[in-house]
């Protein structure tokens, strides 16, 4: 169509649509003729389409529009999507931006881009609706009528006094039912439940799962209301998170959008975590090799490793599952280290004995050799209830040190207790089998 210069009738067709539709329809188009279709489009939607495409394909359509046009659309975008596409431009391409940037625009950016990513600062937008508790239900009324336009989410209005400090929260429905001479301060609810600005986005979406918030208010250490973390905003950081640590729990370096993203990218990514473990694995090998003498005395030892190895590397597996999901919830915390260990102790003696039965009974079986199924049984039992408690404590360790608990993932648990795993064992079978 617009090749056919038919462009009100592209106009036209796509402002029947939501912005995430109109952005899914021209995502894959190219940067220029994304960027004559955003401009075609208008306020407010051509910039509500595009500030739901992708970062990287924002950056790509800028550079390819007059500075002017620039300008305006960066103006016209949520404060949060805006402060994130000025951190992701080439700072020559912001520099040439900015100065035409209207000069509230551009406090309000240089405010925001000093919160560190992933705090509620970060994510939150300043375009909320707040009034003083000195009016009354019918002034409140008056004053959102006068600021609504501007504001991102009108669901909740915030009452704060003359500096700015919260104070409480009222909801826009009760605005309309309750007596228009009532007093706000009177009827607000001062129970608020709010984040400092420099607190991480995990506890913004911890608070607003606990209370059913639909946004959650940002201060500061004053008390200063500053902005909201608004509802979709919430979700967004949900699934960041969330795709975070799956990236991080498998090993798979960060995450990149997959299908743009060169092979060797995302190679790149892959390869170091691969090295790493290659390296714990060449110390299960040269373990093999100290081991080779008793090993080929009573070959059935052999036989036996992967099982072991492998029954460590699950059971660290499912406990570092457990805790890295509580810590990500709140089920768990820090200050709940000792009881996750002997809890753990106990979890893994259980499991410990279970596995061992099994693996005894098969040792016996396959060489009618009870001491062969004593140290089967003995090392299952050991392995498994160390494996389980480190599995458990080095999520913990790296909550402490301040390292993402996902980082303690799979691959390097179960990498870590191969190299555990078989020395435990083949001390044992030395003790036992007096080897």
């Amino acid at each position: 169509m617009l090749e056919e210069g038919r462009s009100v009738a592209v106009r036209d067709f796509l402002s029947e649509h939501d912005p995430y539709d109109i952005a899914e329809f021209i995502a894959e188009l190219e940067p220029p003729v994304i960027s004559r279709i955003v401009l075609l489009l208008g306020d407010p939607l051509g910039p509500d389409a595009f500030q739901k495409l992708d970062t990287e394909v924002q950056v790509e359509v800028l550079q390819t529009m007059e500075r002017p046009d620039n300008a305006r659309l960066i103006e016209r975008m949520d404060p949060d999507e805006r402060v994130d596409l000025i951190k992701a431009l080439p700072e020559e391409v912001a520099e040439r931006i900015l100065p035409m940037i209207a000069q509230a625009k551009r406090n309000e950016i240089a405010r925001l881009v000093t919160y560190e990513e992933g705090t509620a600062g970060s994510v939150m937008t300043t375009e909320y609706a707040a009034v003083s508790g000195d009016l009354t239900i019918g002034g409140a009324l008056g004053e959102l009528r006068r600021i609504a336009p501007d504001r991102d989410t009108l669901y909740n209005v915030y009452v704060v006094d003359n500096s700015r400090k919260l104070v409480g929260v009222i909801l826009l429905k009760d605005l309309f039912v309750l007596p228009s001479l009532a007093s706000v301060k009177d009827v607000m609810k001062a129970d608020v439940k709010s984040v400092h600005a420099t607190s991480h986005v995990e506890e913004v979406v911890r608070v607003a799962k606990d209370y059913d918030l639909v946004s959650v208010p940002v201060v500061d250490t004053g008390g200063k209301l500053l902005g909201i973390v608004t509802h979709d905003d919430v979700v967004d950081v949900v699934v960041e998170e969330t795709t975070e640590d799956m990236y991080h729990y498998g090993a798979a370096g960060e995450h990149l959008r997959y299908l743009p993203t060169n092979p060797f990218r995302l190679a790149r990514e892959r390869v170091v975590w691969l090295i790493l473990l290659a390296a714990v694995g060449f110390v299960s090998g040269m373990i093999i090799h100290r081991y080779e003498s008793m090993i080929t005395t009573v070959f059935a030892l052999a036989i036996f490793i992967p099982v072991i190895n492998a029954s460590g590397g699950n059971a660290g597996t499912q406990a570092s599952t457990v805790i890295i999901r509580g810590l990500a919830t709140g089920e768990v915390s820090l200050s709940d280290s000792l009881r996750i260990f002997w809890k753990e102790i106990v979890v893994g003696l259980i499991i410990g004995i279970v596995v061992a039965v099994v693996g005894a009974l098969r040792g016996y079986v396959l060489e009618n050799n009870i001491r062969l199924a004593l140290t089967v049984g003995l090392a299952m039992v050991s392995v498994v209830t160390f494996a389980t408690v480190l599995g458990a404590v080095l999520p913990l360790i790296f909550k402490k040190v301040k390292l993402d608990p996902a980082v303690a993932s799979g691959p390097l648990i179960a990498s870590v207790l191969d190299v555990v795993a078989l020395i435990i064992y083949l001390e044992i079978a030395r003790f036992v089998l007096h080897l």
